[in-house]
């Protein structure tokens, strides 16, 4: 225990304790409930000694009683709380899941965007090259009719160039047919 004398506890592992170096806590259980105590400022965090010194008298009884109020008060906040906190994280985890949604969707419409681009670029170049065609087109028709009207007028040429022919050749013949 705690040496009247120097006001020190050395425990164990060496820690001392002292009046300055102790923590002053108010205890929340529900048979010493706001009753106050000095322990050891290492207390829930590492090595610690084992001082304990209560600074209030005992609870009365009608402090007994509300304290399991109190008590039951703070397990119904705490409760509270810890569903707060579950909301919260359900909140932050659809929270990260719709961003991440937007940002899928943000790249299907770049992707889909790149596409029409694409498909623009495409359809600009198909409509050059059906003007080109139908420009082809149009030149092979007027060479097909210019060669049919040449085609026609040799005809013709040779037709009336081989009728004089025949037309010559029945005049030199002897007898005249």
């Amino acid at each position: 225990m705690m040496s009247s004398s120097s006001g020190t506890y050395s425990g164990s592992n060496g820690h001392m304790c002292t009046y300055e170096t102790c923590v002053l806590r108010t205890s929340l259980t529900v048979d010493n409930f706001g009753r106050r105590f000095l322990g050891c400022s290492r207390y829930k965090v590492g090595p610690k000694c084992p001082f304990f010194q209560w600074i209030d008298n005992p609870t009365c009884v009608r402090g007994n009683e509300a304290a399991h109020f109190v008590q039951q008060k703070m397990d119904l906040l705490r409760s509270e709380l810890q569903l707060a906190h579950e909301r919260e994280r359900a909140a932050t985890q659809v929270a990260a899941e719709a961003t991440q949604m937007a940002e899928i969707a943000q790249d299907r419409a770049a992707k889909a965007t790149e596409r029409e681009r694409k498909f623009r670029a495409s359809s600009v170049q198909a409509k050059e090259i059906a003007v080109r065609a139908l420009e082809q087109e149009r030149k092979c028709r007027i060479a097909l009719m210019l060669s049919w009207f040449f085609f026609i007028l040799v005809m013709l040429f040779s037709c009336f160039s081989s009728s004089e022919n025949v037309g010559m050749m029945k005049l030199s013949l002897p007898g005249g047919l």
